[in-house]
Order: structure tokens, then sequence, then C-alpha cells
């Protein structure tokens, strides 16, 4: 999808999508690359993302800090345009949840994890250079935000799915993009025993025909992608 549909797109979305300014300079934050995007998957997740047609569209549901899953696809496509969203209100990491690059080089914990700067501020900073390709949507997401999305026009090439990970919302929001993206890459992050929500929502999602088994597979062992046979 073109540079300039996707502005005409997005500036036909309603009040509660904040598009978010790019600011004129980097955040003053320490740095904070740490992301849960399993390193196990990626070579079959780029394979996927070199798959798809030149200039492809991606919208990711659930950005977080942007050094994982995000950074990965724009860092695989010099031409693919991303479109993030993400209410960007977690303002800290658990303990029991740490994620990768939890600690620099120096074995300092990166600075979101010590509660220094907003989640949005060290996303900007880790997409910084990336800027010119990404749009970042502050907004609560759920199924109905894929309607308002597609609605506006908006023709994603791959989505990935990784917000809210109980089974009802996860099941919901794969309905409407199966739906309104009938010919759209799904991906979804963290299907795995950690997140049973996801594995019952792919099971539901199979037992309705939604996608056939063949239509799908595993990439690694926390990614599940769909797409249908022509």
């Amino acid at each position: 999808m073109e540079l300039e549909p996707i502005a005409q797109s997005l500036s036909k979305l309603p009040e509660q999508f904040s598009c978010v300014d790019w600011p004129d300079a980097l955040h003053d934050v320490p740095e904070s690359r740490c992301h849960w995007f399993s390193t196990r998957g990626r070579e079959e997740f780029k394979r996927l993302l070199k798959n798809l047609p030149l200039c492809p569209l991606y919208i990711e549901f659930g950005t977080f800090l942007g050094a994982g899953s995000t950074t990965f696809a724009l860092e695989s496509r010099k031409d693919l345009q991303a479109i993030c969203l993400d209410n960007w209100e977690i303002a800290t990491i658990e303990e029991e949840s740490k994620p990768l690059n939890y600690k620099d080089k120096d074995g300092n914990v990166c600075g979101f994890a010590r509660g220094e700067g907003e989640a949005l501020k060290h996303c900007q900073n880790n997409l910084w250079e990336y800027r010119s390709r990404v749009h970042l949507l502050r907004t609560t997401t759920s199924h109905v935000t894929v309607d308002i999305l597609a609605n506006a026009g908006l023709q994603p090439d791959c989505v990935f799915i990784d917000d809210d990970h109980g089974k009802e919302p996860f099941l919901k929001r794969l309905f409407r993009c199966r739906y309104r993206w009938p010919n759209s890459l799904i991906v979804c992050d963290d299907y795995c025993k950690a997140w049973p929500g996801v594995i019952e929502g792919v099971a539901e999602a199979f037992r309705r025909g939604w996608y056939r088994e063949d239509e799908s597979q595993m990439l690694g062992n926390r990614m599940i992608a769909f797409k249908r046979n022509r």
C-alpha cells in the first residue's frame, strides 16, 4: 500500500485514534531495547515477510516498546510501512516476566524497567531510525478496531496480533482480521502454554472453519501464521 493512500486512510480515522507525532529529537530517556520477541522463528517470519508484495503494509496490535517484532519487521523489509497500535499505558515490567535484553552489556537493568521514561518515549527512541516508515496510533484496541481500520481503507499485507491474550478477545480479533482482510498474512504471537487463551482461541478458529490447519504454520515455538489458500 503506497504512502499517500495510507495517509489518506489515516486521516479518515475517528478521534479516538490519536496519531502520535514524532519529536524533533530523541527523548532523554535511557536505552531500553528490551522485548519478548523469541529468537526462534525469526528466520521463518523473515521469509514470510520477504514474500509479501512490494511496499507492504504491516499492522501491529500491541507494539509496546517497539524493540521486538516491530523492529524486526522493519529491518527485514526496507520498503515496509508499519502502523503500530497501542495505548502505551503499561508503566513497568513485572519481575517474573523479564524480557530479552533486560540488562545491557554492563549488567545494568534497562531504563524502562527502572521506571525511567514512559513506554511511548522508549518506543519512539527504539523506532527512531525507521520513523519515516512508522505510523504510531495511540488507542485502546479491540476487534472493533479492525473494522474501523478496514472502513478507512487500510488493507494490510501482514497483521501481527500481540495485544490481549484472553481467549475471547483474541478470537474476536482473529475473526475480524480473517473476514475484513481475507488476503492478509495473519501472525499471532505467544501461541504457547504460557498463554492458554491464544492456544484455545486458535483451536476454536479451526473448529469454526475460519482457517484450515493446512493454512497455518508454526514459526518457531511461540508464533503461528495464517494465510488462506487460493
